[in-house]
């Protein structure tokens, strides 16, 4: 069972977030704008719900001010790309010592190993969202276990399966240390909302970049390190 320092994984990810930031800065704000293509709601409504006690009413009226255009397909589909892109980036980064080597390289994709990143993701999601529907606990307990299953799928060729097993087993033994680490992760994104709002784009980066070197540093198998030629791992 590997370990890690908190202190460290912050160190190292906000030394590649300094040095990489203008590509991942500039992706989180287009992944932002394009995330709510074909969403609106009422603000009207919204607001004039008030203390108002009745909960079907509530539900009611939420339901009513929110509506979707078939734009929304697009904006799934795009957020999904995107970050499944963007983790293929931040990895690339962390052992490259560059995001990409050219720029059409940087945005090409295996349709068959996206798809499975989007069911991965749905499904983590999923399982997540109920936990927390039992007794919170249970959703963030899954949440630390199942971490690396979106990183898994989208950047080291792993199966659907075989991506839930790993993280698993990976996360065997550390789950205070991740939870402390989601919480470091909680306490930058909310000091970078504070920075003029703009910071959160910022501390976005951080918070990617602790997730990548996180995995590197839990994962069992050898793998290269910032710098040196990088091999996907299947």
């Amino acid at each position: 069972m590997k370990q890690f320092s908190i202190g460290d994984i912050v160190s190292r990810a906000w030394d590649l977030a300094v040095k990489h930031w203008p590509i991942f800065v500039l992706l989180s704000l287009v992944t932002s704008l394009t995330s709510g293509i074909g969403f609106h709601y009422d603000t009207a409504t919204l607001t004039s719900l008030g203390n108002n006690p009745d909960p079907q009413l509530v539900a009611e009226a939420i339901r009513q001010s929110f509506t979707f255009s078939p734009w929304i397909i697009v904006s799934v589909l795009l957020s999904i790309y995107l970050g499944y892109v963007a983790l293929n980036l931040y990895v690339n980064a962390y052992c490259l010592g560059r995001p990409y080597l050219t720029m059409s390289e940087a945005f090409k994709v295996d349709i068959n190993q996206l798809a499975i990143f989007f069911a991965a993701e749905l499904v983590y999601g999923l399982l997540v969202a109920f936990g927390i529907c039992l007794c919170i606990l249970p959703g963030i307990y899954l949440a630390i276990r199942l971490w690396y299953v979106p990183l898994l799928t989208a950047t080291q060729g792993a199966t659907f399966g075989e991506a839930f097993r790993r993280s698993w087993e990976m996360t065997r033994g550390n789950v205070w240390n991740l939870f402390l680490m989601g919480l470091t992760m909680i306490g930058i994104a909310i000091l970078g909302f504070c920075a003029c709002f703009v910071g959160i784009y910022f501390a976005e980066v951080i918070t990617e970049f602790m997730l990548v070197v996180s995995y590197f540093v839990l994962a069992p198998e050898t793998v290269a390190t910032e710098n040196t030629d990088y091999v996907k791992l299947h």
